[in-house]
C-alpha cells in the first residue's frame, strides 16, 4: 500500500504544479492539437473524482463521529481522489482553450475545480496531522464538499445553461403564461426551442462555432460560419439546413447525444424564418387559416379553452345585470366563467361596478375601454379575484390606485393605454406573477422610461404602440355594407373602403382573392344567385388586408309546413321550427334566440309543399363558434319524394371540418341534386360526435345550430 500512495503522491504534486503554473499563465497558454483529445477526454472521466471526493468529504466529517479503524486504506482513498481530481482539472483547462468557450464565463468553474483539487492535496499530505487535529479535519472536509458543489453548479451552467441546478425551485422567474391573443412568435413559440435544444452550446460561456443565440443582436450576428438564414439560399440558410442533415453527419445540429428538434419544432423554425424572422410578428396577426396560427392555437389557451372549477352564478342574477351600457354574458357553454362589457361612457355610474359584486367570483373578463373609470375604483375591481383580462385604455385613471390591482392574483393581461398612468406606477406590476401582457400605449411613459419598465417586468409582454415610419402597414379589410343577406331577386353588391385609392378584388365561388386574377369591384356589380362572397384590399406599398366573407342565400320556394322528428336543446329551441322559413338569420351571437341547437338528437325535419316544386338545392343556414363547441354538422342527407312514406336520398354532403380553434362565423351547407318535382323533402344532419382531438373539448359531444332551410 505504501508503494501506491508514494506513486500517487508524486503524481500528485507533479499534476498539481503543472495545473498550478497553467492557471497562473492561462491567457498564454496554447494547447497543441494532439492535447485537445486529453481534454476532451474531461467530460468522460470527471464522475469518477466527483463521487471521490464526495465520499472522502462525506467519510472525512463521519471520521469525527467514529475514527476510521484503517486509516492506511483511507489515506489511499484521499490520494485517488487527489490523482483523479487533478487530472480531470487538468483535462478541462486544456478543454477550455478550444474555439467556442468565454474565458470570463468559465472563470468560476476553473477555479472552483482547483480549490477542490488543493484542499484534496493539503489533506492527502497532511492526512496524519488532520487525523489528530478534528476541527481542521472538519474544516477541511466541508471546504471541499462545498468546492464540488460550487463546481459541479457552474459546470452544469457551461454544458446545460444558466442556473441549471437550481431551475426547478426557482419559480419565481418563470414566464407568465401567456394567452393566444397576447402571443408572439418569436417570444412564444421559436424562442423556447432555441432556449431548449441550442442554447446549451451557444451562450455567452458556450459559444460554439462563435455563436450565441441569446439575444435578438447575436443572434442576427451568427457565427463564424456567417449569418443563420438566408432567405435567397436553398433551404433557406445555414441553420435549417444544419438541422435538416442526417443524424450521423458531424455538421448535424443539434449534435448526437443532445436532444434534438421533434418535426413541429423544425416547422416552427422553419416557417418564422419563411415568413421573414420577425421578433414582434404577433400570432393574433397571422391568418386564421396559416399553419404557424393553427399549432399556436392548440399550443396557447384562451380565456374560452380554460376550464374554471369555481361555481356558476345565478341565471336570474345575471339576467338583471345586464343594462343598455353593460352586456355581462357567458364566454362559453357549460363554462361557469363570465365577460363583462360596458358601453355608452354619459351612462356609466360607479356603482355599476359595485353591483358586478354579486358575480365577482365568475369574472375573467372586464372591459371598461373609453369609461371614466377612477383610480378608487380600482379598489373595487381588486375584488374579481379570477379576473383573467382587465381592459382600463383611455379611462381616467392616474396610476395613483394601481397598486390594487396587484391584488388580482389570475390577471394575465391588462390594458393601460392612453391614460396618465407613469413607468413608475407600471414598475408595481411586477409583483404580478401571472401577467403575460401589458398594453401601455399613448401613456405617460417616455422612451427611457419603457427602458425601465422593460427590465422591471423582463418576463412580461410589453406592447407600447407602433413607432417607425419604414415599416409596411397592413389595410383594413373591406367593408360589406349589404344588409339582406337573403336574395329575393337580383341585388346590387355594395362594397367600401375607407383609404383612397385601395382595389378591393372578390370571388363569389368560395376561393380566395388576389390581386390579379379576382375581379375587381365596381358599382353595380350585380348578385343573382346564392354565392360565398369573398373579398380583400389591395393597394401599392401596402401589406393586402385581411379577407372578409359573407354567404348570400337564395330562396325560390316558400315552404308550406315544417316538422321535427326530434326536438333541439331546451335551452336552444329558439321560436321553433317556423324560425327556419321566416328570413330572419341570427348573426355569430348563439344566445340570440334565433338559432335552434341539436346536441344529444340529430336534425331531423319534413319539409311539405302544397304544390309539387322542380327543385335542385336545398341550403342550411348554420353557426359555427368552435370555442363553444358548435361546429359544421359531421353529415347532412337530403331525402325527396311525392309521397311522405316514399323518400328516396337525393344527396349526402360531409362539410370539411375547421382544423383550429377561429373566431365565429355563419355558413351556408348546400346540397345540390338533379331537379325534379317534390312534394316532400326530409333534412337530417348530424352533430359532430366527438370533437377532435385538437379541440379542447376532445371526446366530446359537439354542437349543430341552424337558423334557416333555403329551397332552389
Amino acid at each position: 500500500m505504501s508503494k501506491i500512495q508514494s506513486i500517487l503522491k508524486n503524481l500528485v504534486i507533479a499534476i498539481n504544479a503543472l495545473l498550478l503554473m497553467l492557471l497562473l499563465f492561462d491567457k498564454s497558454v496554447v494547447v497543441p492539437e494532439w492535447l485537445q483529445v486529453a481534454g476532451r477526454l474531461h467530460p468522460l472521466i470527471l464522475h469518477f473524482p466527483v463521487v471521490l471526493a464526495v465520499a472522502v468529504a462525506a467519510f472525512g466529517l463521519y471520521s469525527l463521529l467514529r475514527p476510521s479503524t484503517n486509516p492506511s486504506f483511507f489515506k489511499t482513498v484521499v490520494l485517488f481522489a487527489a490523482f483523479f481530481a487533478a487530472l480531470t482539472s487538468l483535462s478541462g483547462l486544456f478543454l477550455s482553450k478550444e474555439s467556442g468557450y468565454d474565458a470570463e464565463g468559465i472563470l468560476a468553474h476553473k477555479w472552483s475545480a482547483a480549490i477542490l483539487c488543493w484542499l484534496l492535496f493539503l489533506w492527502s499530505f497532511g492526512f496524519n496531522f488532520l487525523q489528530k487535529h478534528k476541527a481542521l479535519l472538519g474544516t477541511v472536509a466541508v471546504c471541499s464538499m462545498v468546492a464540488v458543489l460550487l463546481a459541479g453548479h457552474w459546470g452544469a451552467n457551461i454544458t446545460h445553461g444558466e442556473n441549471f441546478l437550481l431551475a426547478p425551485v426557482m419559480h419565481s422567474s418563470e414566464k407568465p403564461a401567456v394567452l393566444l391573443e397576447d402571443a408572439v412568435v418569436y417570444n412564444d413559440m421559436v424562442k423556447p426551442i432555441l432556449e431548449a435544444k441550442c442554447m446549451n452550446c451557444h451562450n455567452e460561456q458556450k459559444a460554439k462555432g462563435e455563436l450565441i443565440m441569446t439575444t435578438q443582436e447575436l443572434l442576427l450576428k451568427g457565427g463564424k460560419n456567417g449569418v443563420l438564414w438566408n432567405l435567397k439560399e436553398p433551404g433557406l440558410g445555414l441553420m435549417m439546413n444544419r438541422i435538416h442533415m442526417p443524424l450521423q453527419d458531424k455538421k448535424h445540429m443539434p449534435p448526437t447525444g443532445k436532444p434534438q428538434l421533434t418535426p413541429e419544432e423544425s416547422f416552427i423554425l422553419e416557417q418564422w424564418i419563411a415568413k421573414g424572422a420577425s421578433f414582434t410578428q404577433t400570432v393574433a396577426a397571422l391568418p386564421e387559416g396559416d399553419t404557424l396560427h393553427t399549432i399556436a392555437a392548440a399550443s396557447f389557451n384562451n380565456l374560452t379553452t380554460i376550464h374554471y372549477d369555481f361555481a356558476a352564478a345565478d341565471a336570474g342574477t345575471i339576467q338583471k345585470l345586464n343594462t343598455a351600457n353593460r352586456s355581462v354574458y357567458s364566454i362559453a357553454i357549460d363554462e361557469p366563467a363570465l365577460a363583462v362589457e360596458f358601453f355608452g361612457r354619459s351612462q356609466y355610474k360607479p356603482e355599476q361596478l359595485k353591483d358586478l359584486q354579486a358575480v365577482k367570483t365568475q369574472i375573467i373578463s372586464l372591459n371598461l375601454n373609453k369609461m371614466p373609470v377612477k383610480d378608487d375604483e380600482l379598489k373595487t375591481i381588486a375584488q374579481f379575484t379570477n379576473l383573467r383580462k382587465l381592459n382600463l385604455s383611455f379611462t381616467d385613471i392616474t396610476g395613483a390606485g394601481l397598486a390594487a390591482l396587484v391584488k388580482l392574483p389570475n390577471l394575465q393581461q391588462l390594458s393601460i393605454s392612453g391614460t396618465a398612468v407613469s413607468a413608475k406606477d407600471m414598475v408595481q406590476l411586477k409583483a404580478m406573477p401571472k401577467l403575460a401582457a401589458l398594453y401601455a400605449w399613448n401613456t405617460k411613459a417616455n422612451e427611457a422610461d419603457r427602458n425601465m419598465v422593460q427590465q422591471a417586468l423582463h418576463n412580461k409582454n410589453i406592447q407600447w404602440g407602433f413607432s417607425g415610419d419604414t415599416i409596411i402597414m397592413k389595410l383594413n379589410a373591406p367593408i360589406i355594407e349589404n344588409e339582406a343577406q337573403i336574395l329575393t331577386g337580383p341585388a346590387e353588391l355594395k362594397l367600401k373602403h375607407y383609404l383612397p385609392g385601395v382595389s378591393i378584388r372578390y370571388t363569389l365561388d368560395g376561393s380566395t382573392p388576389d390581386s390579379v386574377l379576382s375581379p375587381e369591384y365596381k358599382p353595380g356589380t350585380m348578385l343573382t344567385q346564392q354565392v360565398l362572397l369573398k373579398a380583400k384590399a389591395f393597394k401599392a406599398g401596402w401589406i393586402s388586408s385581411n379577407e372578409v366573407q359573407q354567404f348570400f342565400f337564395k330562396n325560390k320556394f316558400e315552404v308550406d309546413t315544417i316538422v321535427a322528428f326530434l326536438p333541439p336543446e331546451e335551452m336552444f329551441k329558439g321560436h321553433g321550427m317556423a324560425a327556419l322559413t321566416d328570413h330572419i338569420r341570427g348573426d355569430n351571437n348563439f344566445r340570440n334566440e334565433k338559432y335552434l341547437g341539436y346536441r344529444a338528437n340529430i336534425f331531423d325535419a319534413v319539409l311539405y309543399f302544397k304544390q309539387p316544386r322542380n327543385i335542385s338545392a336545398i341550403t342550411l343556414s348554420s353557426l359555427v363558434d368552435i370555442s363553444a363547441y358548435i361546429m359544421p354538422p359531421a353529415q347532412v342527407e337530403v331525402w325527396g319524394g311525392m309521397t311522405k312514406n316514399n323518400m328516396k336520398l337525393l344527396q349526402k354532403i360531409q362539410p370539411t371540418q375547421p382544423l383550429a380553434l377561429m373566431p365565429a362565423y355563419t355558413q351556408g351547407f348546400e346540397c345540390k341534386f338533379a331537379a325534379q318535382p317534390l312534394q316532400y323533402i326530409r333534412i337530417v344532419a348530424k352533430p359532430v360526435r366527438p370533437l377532435p382531438a385538437w379541440h379542447p373539448g376532445k371526446g366530446e359531444r359537439g354542437w349543430f345550430f341552424i337558423d334557416e332551410i333555403f329551397v332552389n
